[in-house]
């Protein structure tokens, strides 16, 4: 321990342990320390506290000697041995760490609080490893229970009693000591804190067993869940691709029936070009030999010799027929007219078909899908939004217009937009 204490300037130095300046509650230098009636000195905030303590039960005691004073003396600090306290905690060098941000503090240190290791639920308070040596080597401390640094265990106190809360009612679902049990909680339910503690303890080990349960059950709803999110997904992907094919399957009829009609009209046009180039070939013969006789005629008109001219002429008249050109005569221009009305009536009728069809179908499947939803999750990877292709077809003969005049039958519009690859006819144009 350090020595060495000077306490004044005179020739005289007077040395001092250090271990003699120490409170023997708080196990610090003396902070404005008191002297009891007995003669021992302590802090006197120290003392203070552990007589506040203590007044529950009506009697003040020293710490060291156990005295009772009655009645309790009035404690003034001794200014000699604070200032030989103030000396030597001058020169003991650097204070040691406190306690750090989440940490219980210990409830005796004066300035620089270290942590707390243990709290004594008797003396509610908490204490470091320094200050908690009494409860550790001291017989009077034996009995204390000493729990983890609690940062409340000052509050665990009865305000009307100061004494510590050891019990809980039931009914009021308060904490009591036994001074309230006594008093206003005669006849309520009233348990040892432990007993209630241990009782809560296994009610929530039960609600933590059924959450657990419940856990699970939400883990396998979630599960179940994604399993039909994922049907949904590969159904939808699979009926899209199952129409999209269908409606391929109905654009390749329509362009190859396209490609048809383009190949009659090309046919029909060079027919007629060709009749109309021979006639052409024809015309143009007849009027060279035209320009032939008129260049002749013109010759005979200019001779002078009058039996020339009279014999010439009549040799002339016999041999002056031009065959006669066959004229052009052709329907094209009808053809064409009534193939493009044709193509607009098929067009017009196709696109109601489709519509009525695809209402009808769409209104039942919403209806069925109302009624069976769940099982819409599960059904046949081969289910599609659209019919099976007999039943297209009566619905598409079903929906087309009767008419006489029309220039596609029902068969033949089917005979264009079956699902399956057709092969157009001229007839049918």
């Amino acid at each position: 321990m350090a020595e060495a204490l000077e306490p004044g300037s005179g020739p005289a130095r007077v040395q001092v342990s250090a271990d003699r300046l120490l409170c023997p509650i708080c196990l610090e230098v003396f902070r404005q320390p008191a002297t009891l009636p007995c003669g021992h000195s302590f802090c006197l905030a120290c003392v203070q506290r552990l007589w506040e303590q203590q007044a529950a039960g009506g009697d003040c005691s020293c710490p060291q000697c156990r005295q009772t004073f009655r009645p309790r003396p009035e404690l003034r600090p001794n200014p000699v041995l604070g200032g030989i306290a103030e000396e030597l905690a001058a020169g003991a060098g650097e204070p040691e760490p406190g306690a750090g941000a989440g940490l219980t503090p210990c409830d005796v240190c004066p300035a620089a609080r270290r942590p707390a290791a243990r709290s004594c639920l008797l003396c509610l308070a908490s204490y470091c490893e320094r200050h908690l040596r009494p409860h550790r080597s001291a017989a009077a401390f034996r009995d204390h229970p000493l729990a983890p640094p609690a940062a409340d265990v000052g509050r665990r106190k009865c305000a009307p009693h100061r004494k510590h809360l050891e019990l809980f009612c039931r009914t009021d679902r308060a904490f009591i000591c036994g001074l309230c049990l006594a008093a206003e909680h005669r006849e309520h339910q009233v348990v040892p804190l432990d007993q209630e503690a241990d009782s809560r303890r296994k009610e929530l080990q039960k609600v933590d067993f059924e959450m657990g349960k419940q856990l699970q059950e939400t883990l396998l709803e979630i599960g179940s869940l994604q399993q039909n999110m994922d049907s949904i997904v590969r159904t939808s992907q699979k009926v899209e691709l199952e129409i999209t094919n269908h409606f391929y399957a109905m654009t390749e009829s329509i362009e190859e029936a396209l490609r048809v009609v383009t190949e009659i009209i090309g046919r029909e046009q060079q027919a007629a070009l060709t009749q109309a180039k021979a006639i052409r070939a024809q015309l143009e013969q007849k009027c060279t030999e035209l320009r032939e006789k008129k260049l002749q005629l013109e010759i005979l008109a200019n001779k002078s010799d009058n039996f020339k001219l009279v014999q010439e002429s009549l040799c002339f008249s016999t041999e002056s027929q031009v065959p006669d050109v066959p004229q052009f005569k052709s329907d094209f221009h009808s053809k064409l007219v009534r193939a493009s009305k044709a193509a607009a009536e098929l067009s017009s009728q196709v696109k109601e078909c489709l519509r009525r069809a695809m209402k009808r179908r769409l209104k039942s499947t919403e209806r069925r899908g109302c009624e069976k939803s769940t099982e819409t999750s599960d059904a046949s990877p081969h289910t599609s939004l659209l019919p099976p292709e007999p039943k297209i077809r009566k619905n598409f003969e079903e929906s087309l217009p009767s008419q006489s005049n029309a220039a596609a039958s029902p068969r033949r519009t089917h005979q264009v937009l079956s699902f399956r690859r057709c092969r157009c006819h001229k007839a049918d144009f």
